[in-house]
């Protein structure tokens, strides 16, 4: 504080002794002392000037700037914890709730979701971070716990896409948990299905619990039994139809995924 006061005390003086020279140069009374005047005192000038700036705002943008990163690496911190506890906490949520052995499960991160446009349009593709380096092979099983996401359609090295079960393009043959009555899921898009196939014979009805019937080879690729496909939500019965139709929806939120999990058949 007595620092300031002795700096504005400085100034103050300096700046009368300005105004006087100012003044007499004015009305030419120091027309050539005052240019020698001037020119002997400029450096004194630009250290005050400099002195000035520094007590008048004492590195205010330095504080703000430092406060700035501070905040940047913080938000970094929060950001990568918040992604660790998510991925540890999926990684739990698998292995204490899956009937597959986990040494098949390999944990991988969605990278992206091509195609997927918020608020328009729902996730039918995902991008992963595992590929052919990884064992990753087409037609392997994505699963989260015991809810089948997809499968791998193409892979190349690093990466690979997952189809997901509602895609148009997906198609597989299920079960009903309740009575074992067969027929094939398609994908219908958003976040439906269509269960078609089912024999007028067969029981099934509204909250019946679909699975995978399973199509695995002698290498363990494709999709493993007894999987969650989702639930039926309508029955579509007609005598004049050849086989009932129903509506299907996964359990899972496809948006909340960030880590999916691929069946190597290893």
């Amino acid at each position: 504080m007595a620092k300031k006061e002795n700096f504005t005390s400085i100034f103050l003086f300096f700046a009368i002794f300005a105004l006087i020279i100012f003044t007499l140069s004015k009305f030419g009374f120091l027309s050539f002392p005052a240019s020698i005047l001037q020119k002997a005192l400029s450096p004194f000038a630009g250290s005050v000037y400099s002195a000035f700036n520094f007590f008048s705002s004492p590195s205010k943008d330095s504080t703000i700037s430092k406060i700035k990163e501070e905040n940047r690496e913080l938000v970094k911190k929060i950001v990568s914890q918040s992604v660790l506890q998510k991925e540890n906490s999926a990684l739990h949520d698998q292995f204490a709730t899956t009937s597959i052995r986990s040494k098949i499960l390999l944990p991988a991160k969605i990278i992206a979701a091509p195609s997927f446009i918020p608020g328009i349009s729902s996730p039918q593709n995902f991008i992963i971070d595992k590929g052919t380096s990884d064992s990753v092979r087409v037609g392997n099983a994505v699963i989260y716990k015991d809810n089948l996401v997809g499968k791998v359609t193409e892979a190349n090295l690093y990466f690979s896409k997952v189809t997901l079960l509602t895609d148009p393009s997906f198609s597989l043959t299920v079960k009903t948990l309740r009575t074992r009555s067969s027929g094939v899921v398609k994908g219908k898009g958003e976040k439906q299905m269509i269960l078609d196939n089912v024999l007028q014979s067969d029981d099934i009805k509204v909250s019946d619990i679909i699975l995978t019937t399973g199509d695995q080879d002698i290498k363990g690729l494709g999709l493993p039994p007894d999987l969650i496909v989702g639930k039926l939500i309508s029955v579509n019965k007609k005598p004049s139809n050849l086989f009932q139709k129903g509506e299907v929806v996964s359990f899972l939120d496809f948006l909340s995924l960030s880590t999916v999990f691929v069946v190597t058949g290893y």
